[in-house]
């Protein structure tokens, strides 16, 4: 079984003006929806478009709680476990003016009694299993979110992590089977400067040294690399209207796990991993199996030797 964590969701509103907003004066809203956010929740959510089953937990609390529920509800391939709370779960602004304007709000705190319910939802969890932790770990549960990583790993649990760089790099020591930064957060988690692709490659096999198994590295409109202690590849991107990012990270851990539950081999998930970002990207939402599938031949993964 897959299982998703995000320990701090959102409901994400997203307000729509036709013109550009002024500070100050009363805008009016020509549109607006509310999506469930968070990153685990998006793996999961990219996974039931996929088929696959998931069991998604994390915590949510407040009057957002029910309504998150009932959004999730659609997806017939998502098991819910989430821990109910007392704060209320976050709810998110994505203001578009033509750009988008994003406020974050930070989420509740967690109280120790509510991190124990979580631990006790992952009892089951064992040999063979996926655990992905994706998204931002409240700094007052990370130390306790580090051990349950740590146990998971001691039973066999393939641990991926998508999460604060901090903890990541904590957490290597138990040899995370994925790991998915970005460039930025690839910086902060092996403390070097990356400037180019030979430092891409350099900065992630200082990190795989210290016990991540594959580093799967997201540069944007320029691709991504999946780099282990043996093997480079690389996919340069691909030309395309974006509709938007959001959720592109998500789609690639999400594309990349359905994969290896199908017996592919590292360059076969890689190559889904990218169509399933890509495809999110030109589409609104998180893309569907059939958008991922229409573009999965142009995806061009190349082997490099380094």
């Amino acid at each position: 079984m897959i299982y998703t964590c995000t320990t701090n969701p959102s409901l994400d509103h997203y307000l729509k003006l036709n013109k550009n907003l002024d500070v100050g004066e009363v805008n009016r809203v020509s549109d607006d929806h509310f999506i469930t956010g968070g990153k685990g929740v998006n793996v999961s959510i990219e996974l039931n478009n996929l088929m696959i089953p998931s069991v998604a937990t994390g915590f949510l609390g407040g009057f957002v709680k029910d309504y998150y529920l009932e959004r999730l509800s659609i997806y017939h391939y998502i098991q819910s476990r989430f821990v109910t709370i007392a704060g209320n779960t976050r709810i998110n602004l994505k203001l578009n003016t033509g750009i988008e304007t994003v406020i974050n709000t930070k989420g509740p705190d967690i109280r120790p009694e509510e991190f124990v319910k979580l631990y006790k939802r992952l009892d089951k969890v064992d040999t063979g299993d996926y655990f992905i932790l994706s998204g931002n770990v409240q700094s007052e549960i990370a130390s306790d979110m580090k051990d349950i990583i740590h146990e998971l790993s001691s039973r066999g649990v393939k641990i991926l992590l998508d999460t604060n760089h901090d903890l990541i790099r904590d957490c290597l020591e138990c040899h995370p089977y994925l790991i998915k930064p970005n460039v930025a957060e690839l910086e902060d988690i092996c403390g070097h400067i990356i400037t180019d692709e030979a430092s891409i490659i350099k900065a992630s096999r200082s990190v795989i040294e210290k016990g991540a198994q594959n580093i799967l590295v997201s540069v944007g409109k320029d691709g991504a690399y999946l780099i282990n202690d043996s093997e480079v590849y690389c996919h340069r991107g691909l030309e395309g209207k974006v509709v938007s990012t959001t959720g592109c990270g998500d789609a690639m851990v999400a594309g990349y796990v359905f994969n290896l539950q199908r017996g592919a081999d590292s360059l076969e998930a890689f190559s889904y991993a990218c169509a399933a970002g890509t495809a999110t990207a030109f589409t609104e939402g998180m893309a569907t199996r059939e958008d991922i599938e229409a573009i999965l031949e142009e995806i061009v993964i190349e082997r490099l030797d380094v």
